[in-house]
């Protein structure tokens, strides 16, 4: 089955389209390359503002469940939750949202970050210096559906494994700040001693 059957794909924003020439009150967070993390996350501290000249549809902002994949290496896809959910999606994206009930988004998140699934999205890529892949790619994309109780295992699983990535990231970065710190006092108190 393909994923165009199962969900809608479409490329985000093309922001000149809708972009304000002065400061707007419609402003959003925009997710921008520099928020997609490799390890599948949305850094909002690093997304821009965007100021639109209008109200911005639905269609145009990032709903919970949403997948957004990059359209150029590293091709990293990321699901947008309630901590990412109404943010503009610039054109350098793809979203995907799941209109199917016997496809979870969480699980669609897991397979497109699968090495299997990337290597295709390689394989597709246009020979640009870029590599960009194109949309229709995705949209065309063949998918075998397991049923929806696999699904929910193998992405609460997936979920789980991710969380704890992100806690041993931030355990490993307070650990070399207090080692940093533990070192510095030592080396303040060898020196006040000569």
């Amino acid at each position: 089955m393909k994923l165009q059957d199962l969900a809608s794909v479409r490329s985000g924003l093309v922001l000149s389209r809708k972009q304000a020439k002065e400061p707007s009150e419609y402003r959003y967070p925009l997710i921008n390359l520099r928020c997609v993390q490799q390890e599948e996350t949305i850094q909002l501290n690093e997304a821009d503002i965007y100021e639109a000249k209008e109200p911005l549809k639905k269609k145009y902002l990032s709903q919970s469940g949403d997948i957004i994949v990059r359209l150029t290496a590293p091709y990293t896809a990321v699901l947008v939750d309630e901590t990412t959910s109404g943010m503009v999606v610039s054109s350098n994206f793809v979203v995907i949202r799941v209109e199917d009930k016997s496809l979870l988004p969480e699980y669609l998140f897991w397979l497109l970050n699968t090495e299997k699934i990337k290597r295709k999205i390689y394989e597709n890529a246009t020979s640009n210096m870029l590599g960009a892949v194109n949309a229709r790619f995705l949209a065309d994309f063949e998918l075998d559906l397991l049923c929806v109780e696999d699904q929910r295992k193998i992405s609460q699983f997936n979920l789980l494994a991710k969380r704890e990535r992100q806690l041993l990231r931030a355990l490993t970065a307070e650990k070399e700040k207090f080692c940093a710190g533990v070192l510095n006092q030592a080396y303040k108190r060898a020196k006040k001693g000569k």
